[in-house]
């Protein structure tokens, strides 16, 4: 059964099986092949809204077919096609890991075309509870650039994204050990395979990927240099750790090291040069500084695990094998290192990380402030 329809619209049939009324209208795809497309409504009116907004998409150079997409499987796209070969192996495993743990479960299930604004912004409301401000907006950023992306391949006219505001969270208050804490997790650590790593994190600073890429060939013990060029990471695709580029790179630079950390190298270097000698040939030699027995590369998960386990063993707070580059840099600020000298020694990006992070332990500012704004104007 077919409807009267207005000039230029098609015609509007009744299909008794789905009790449904319907048109079927016909396009070009992006590789030049005609296709047909159904559209069904409750009534004519129905159908004749979803023929005018078929049009409108079509002018607009949507895809067509674009409704049967939904966010998640679009995520998963995005991420294979735009992100794969352009991200370093560690962050590509990072947008992995926040689209499948945190985005697909709630968002997955959604037609891309239907997706709102209202709907993201409840969706970071809610996460906001749960995350880190650094998760936040790393997620933001995927779901901001691939719906953006969207939008250039003809998916969706216009990002829903667009006007997204992450709620405001507290960041995790950073909490370096003070001497006695250090002094009870040296001693706790004493005859851990991890002592020396734990030592030389201390007295550098350096991240625990860092030290477990550290190899012999780029530490310089008579110059009392440290040359960071490389690290470990985990790979999601071959499910190992593996040495590899740095975080960033500002995170390749030189360091030199005190003479307590050299020491503690040389006393390291020769204990391992007794268990290439009591592993022989079955010694896997990496030429790395920490390693598991027998050379192999270190699992930062175990790193991190044998860390709370002597962490427990000496009395002292919970604390990460992260928070020893927190140790490091909080006790140069009391010392009243240059911040940007420490920023460079850090291997941060710019300066500002180095301020956003540990700018409250900077010692006395605003005494310093009034005591030199005092100074200049004395006897004024």
């Amino acid at each position: 059964m077919a409807t009267r329809n207005p000039a230029g619209m098609p015609k509007i049939l009744f299909d008794q099986g789905k009790n449904l009324y319907y048109t079927k209208m016909s396009y070009t795809d992006r590789v030049g092949k005609l296709c047909r497309k159904s559209l069904y409504g409750k009534n004519p009116s129905e159908v004749a809204a979803k023929i005018k907004q078929f049009n409108k998409d079509k002018d607009a150079g949507l895809i067509m077919d674009a409704d049967k997409i939904t966010f998640g499987q679009w995520l998963l796209r995005w991420l294979e096609t735009d992100k794969k070969n352009s991200l370093e192996i560690t962050s590509y495993s990072n947008y992995q890991t926040q689209i499948n743990l945190h985005i697909i479960p709630a968002l997955g299930g959604t037609k891309l075309k239907k997706l709102q604004r209202i709907q993201l912004q409840e969706f970071f409301n809610q996460k906001a509870k749960d995350l880190k401000p650094a998760s936040l907006t790393l997620i933001k950023a995927i779901v901001v650039n691939s719906l953006k992306a969207a939008t250039v391949d003809g998916y969706i006219i216009k990002s829903p994204a667009m006007a997204l505001k992450l709620p405001t969270v507290k960041g995790k208050e950073v909490k370096p050990l003070n001497k006695v804490e250090i002094g009870a997790l040296l001693t706790a650590g004493k005859g851990s395979p991890l002592y020396s790593m734990i030592y030389t994190a201390i007295h550098t600073g350096m991240r625990v990927g860092e030290l477990a890429g550290l190899r012999w060939q780029d530490v310089e013990l008579k110059a009392g240099v440290i040359n960071v060029r490389q690290g470990v990471k985990y790979h999601q695709d071959e499910k190992a750790y593996k040495t590899g580029s740095t975080k960033t790179e500002n995170a390749v630079r030189m360091i030199p090291i005190n003479s307590n950390a050299v020491a503690e190298l040389k006393r390291h270097k020769a204990k391992q040069a007794a268990e290439k000698l009591e592993f022989g040939e079955a010694y896997d030699d990496n030429g790395l500084v920490f390693t598991k027995p027998g050379g192999a590369v270190l699992s930062l998960s175990s790193v991190r695990q044998q860390f709370g386990t002597i962490v427990k063993h000496s009395g002292i707070d919970r604390r990460t094998f992260h928070d020893l580059r927190h140790t490091f840099a909080s006790i140069c600020i009391s010392q009243k290192v240059n911040i940007k000298a420490l920023s460079q020694y850090l291997g941060h990006a710019t300066i500002t990380i180095t301020l956003d992070t540990y700018g409250h332990l900077l010692p006395g500012d605003k005494e310093e402030i009034a005591e030199t704004i005092g100074t200049y104007l004395a006897g004024i």
